[in-house]
């Protein structure tokens, strides 16, 4: 070979060389990125006005995220971010791995009174919290002070702004691929329940979220709350719905409306009393043992998972709906939902072996949405 064709052969060489060469730095810099890091090339560059009305403009994809509440952590790991989920609250308990981050000492501290130091302490770039808790609202203004980015979620009263939520965290953190998709799914799955039920007669209900011994201080779930909506989506007629949010029922209202409860509904993971024991009391009191709940057993306990989809306004409000509807209309779903005539009917974590294949809560390693619906 001349020296000129040795010349350009080597020329040739050095560039497919240095091509080969860029080509594994740009796999290298894509390797390990997950949704929203833009391994397309596209850079990440973000504005949302959150729940305060703040412009937030975030210009990298969020690798270090702390929570400031349940219903957020569990919206974080449906929208496939656990791994980047460094702290939560420590009532943060679903799925199992918010759970494990839990218990590994991974908490800020409490809903109604995380702790700033805690929350900068895991050097977060993105911290998400709850417009709805004033000591919330408070550090925000701390923290966005202090430099750090900060979105405010709105106050989940209702599956509409459970919706838009969503939409904000999966904005902010380049996963609107999944969150679009999650919602479509959760808004379908309802109005199939509301199709369902749509020529049901709607059994009166009394959800109780707290009741201490004897049944007093009562506090039911009035028309205005998120259960309230939960009710009447899963063809119910709530007995308390002309009652402004969570107030504690008097005991004259409580006899009054007892004859007209079909259904009753109890939270009892903080309650003082046992199933057993406030069975018991329904069941001797001369006015309670009357109600057309009590005689047909119609009580429902709810402990575990169970009570968080009803309490927690998140990716699982729909099980809630679904959970609700086949209690009250077993027939219209084929309803899984054990029910006794004699025993105590209660449901705690188990309460997904009752829905149909496809909702909320089948749980997978990465969403907590089905990846695919009823396909």
């Amino acid at each position: 070979m001349d020296a000129g064709k040795t010349k350009i052969a080597a020329i040739a060489l050095v560039a497919v060389l240095a091509v080969a060469a860029v080509a594994a730095v740009l796999m290298l810099s894509d390797k390990g990125k997950g949704p929203g890091d833009g391994g397309n090339g596209a850079p990440f560059n973000v504005s949302i006005i959150d729940a305060s009305g703040t412009n937030v403009t975030i210009t990298e994809a969020p690798r270090r995220i702390v929570s400031g509440a349940p219903m957020i952590s569990e919206m974080v790991a449906a929208l496939g971010l656990t791994d980047r989920l460094m702290a939560v609250t420590d009532y943060c308990d679903f799925p199992a791995a918010i759970t494990a981050l839990r218990d590994n000492g991974s908490t800020i501290g409490g809903f109604f009174n995380p702790s700033y130091e805690k929350v900068i302490s895991f050097n977060p770039d993105l911290i998400i919290l709850d417009s709805g808790v004033q000591a919330q609202t408070d550090m925000a203004a701390q923290l966005r002070g202090a430099g750090y980015t900060v979105i405010l979620l709105y106050p989940a009263s209702d599956l509409e702004s459970v919706y838009k939520n969503i939409g904000m965290v999966g904005n902010a953190t380049g996963t609107q691929d999944i969150g679009g998709p999650m919602v479509s799914r959760m808004k379908a799955q309802v109005e199939d329940i509301a199709n369902a039920v749509a020529s049901e007669s709607q059994p009166n209900i009394m959800f109780v979220t707290y009741a201490d011994e004897g049944f007093t201080n009562v506090w039911p779930a009035g028309g205005t709350t998120s259960i309230g909506e939960i009710i009447d989506l899963a063809g119910g007629k709530n007995v308390f719905e002309s009652m402004s949010g969570y107030e504690m029922a008097s005991n004259e209202v409580l006899m009054d409306k007892s004859s007209t409860v079909d259904v009753i509904i109890m939270t009892v993971m903080y309650s003082p009393e046992t199933p057993e024991n406030k069975s018991a009391w329904f069941k001797a009191d001369p006015i309670w043992k009357e109600s057309p709940a009590v005689k047909n057993n119609k009580v429902y306990y709810l402990t575990g998972q169970a009570e968080n989809i009803f309490n927690r306004e998140s990716v699982r409000t729909v099980d809630a709906v679904q959970l609700l509807a086949e209690i009250l209309h077993p027939d219209a779903f084929a309803s899984k939902v054990p029910y006794s005539a004699d025993a105590i009917n209660l449901i705690g974590d188990e309460y997904t072996d009752y829905l149909p294949s496809g909702t909320a809560s089948q749980v997978g390693s990465v969403t907590i949405m089905a990846a695919v619906a009823r396909d």
